[in-house]
């Protein structure tokens, strides 16, 4: 499995995990942006109420900003067939010093629901032309 949830990661690795393992939606392009653009050792503990982080971010050339991190943030790993649409699902995204980032899973597993749904309605497409097929989920 390509996807490391619960642990933190340094954030080169962090950007090639999702850029690697996870669908092009939801707050997918903002996480790449804000790992991408962290100045190190940059996560502020201070401003940290258990939802929200501050991080100072490159902001131009030579200058640097503070930036709110986002929570929840929807992303969609891939976690069933490709062929099917991959289910979007909540993830608490924090950071710590280093910098390093973590993602963990906040849908409680419902994501495999939508996915059994999403096969079914893939399978239902696929074979509409053939009589007496009935899928379930």
């Amino acid at each position: 499995d390509n996807v490391v949830y619960d642990r933190f990661l340094g954030t080169e690795q962090f950007n090639i995990m999702l850029q690697s393992a996870f669908v092009d939606v939801g707050t997918k392009s903002a996480l790449l942006k804000y790992t991408g653009l962290i100045q190190d050792e940059a996560v502020k503990t201070t401003g940290d109420d258990g939802v929200s982080q501050q991080v100072t971010v490159k902001t131009g050339v030579a200058s640097v900003g503070q930036a709110i991190v986002p929570n929840p943030v929807e992303l969609a790993p891939y976690r069933t067939f490709p062929e099917v649409e991959q289910p979007i699902s909540k993830f608490i995204f924090r950071m710590q010093e280093g910098p390093k980032a973590a993602i963990y899973e906040a849908d409680g597993g419902a994501w495999r629901n939508k996915a059994i749904l999403n096969i079914k309605e893939y399978l239902q497409e696929e074979l509409k032309e053939l009589e007496n097929i009935e899928i379930i989920a």
